[in-house]
């Protein structure tokens, strides 16, 4: 589990941390016909300057790369504010850190990390990106026929090439005959011989995450959408080699100012 103090916290901001809000991670609550609010490409402003800060509908990114969920606390999903619980990828529980945003403008927000024990650090943020542009890059909806193509490994994932059609996975250059179907927005679940074996899920911007099962679970938990499943054999980062997201990121940081 990951510990954040007030130093580490300083430090990630440093880096960049990446913010997401979580839209179809409101489990049984219907998908929103648009990324919400928080979505995009921010500045943070900070007491030691600008930082960047990258949005998808899901994820923290660090280092470029999706790194954190979130999931949205209960009773904090007014139109306005979203506290979140936060997980590590290839953490099998909650990391011991909250995040809340709250928008102060059409472009604008608040951010705040609240460490368990510790007191909140917030800063500003202003919106770099346009809201919503053609549905967002760093957007999951509206997008399913992505999930079947051809991926890259990246520094988050042991593998190296990774295919997915409708009745077939390949994993660096090993086939295995699958079923796939969209079991929520964004997310889909794979099954061999009729038994849960992955998730694929929308990880905003050129990437995605393959979520490998363990062994025990079943096809009601894989479609559950009310309960999230937090323990994962592993979790691997994968990159749409034709995807131009992060170069449409990249312009957009350089506006910082």
């Amino acid at each position: 589990m990951l510990e954040f103090t007030k130093k580490t916290v300083l430090k990630s901001l440093a880096k960049g941390v990446v913010l997401a809000a979580v839209a179809t991670f409101t489990w049984g609550q219907p998908a929103f016909a648009e990324s919400p609010f928080h979505t995009g490409v921010w500045q943070l402003n900070t007491k030691d300057g600008p930082r960047g800060l990258v949005v998808s509908d899901w994820l923290v990114f660090e280092d470029g790369l999706p790194k954190r969920w979130l999931y949205r606390r209960a009773g904090t999903n007014d139109q306005n504010q979203f506290d979140f619980f936060t997980r590590t990828i290839n953490d099998s529980g909650y990391t011991p850190v909250g995040i809340r945003v709250y928008r102060t403008g059409e472009h604008a927000m608040k951010y705040t990390l609240a460490p368990k024990g510790e007191e909140p650090f917030e800063v500003t943020a202003e919106r770099l990106s346009i809201p919503n542009y053609k549905n967002s890059c760093l957007s999951v909806e509206k997008k399913g026929n992505r999930f079947y193509r051809s991926w890259n490994g990246t520094a988050s994932s042991k593998l190296k090439k990774l295919k997915l059609s409708k009745s077939r996975l390949t994993v660096d250059g090993e086939a295995r005959n699958v079923t796939v179907e969209e079991v929520r927005v964004g997310r889909m679940g794979i099954m061999e011989d009729g038994k849960p074996l992955a998730f694929l899920t929308d990880a905003g911007g050129d990437y995605a995450v393959l979520q490998w099962f363990k062994p025990g679970v079943s096809v009601e938990q894989m479609r559950d959408k009310e309960r999230e499943i937090l323990d994962f054999a592993s979790e691997e980062v994968v990159r749409n080699p034709g995807g131009d997201c992060d170069r449409q990121i990249a312009s957009r940081l350089k506006a910082m100012k």
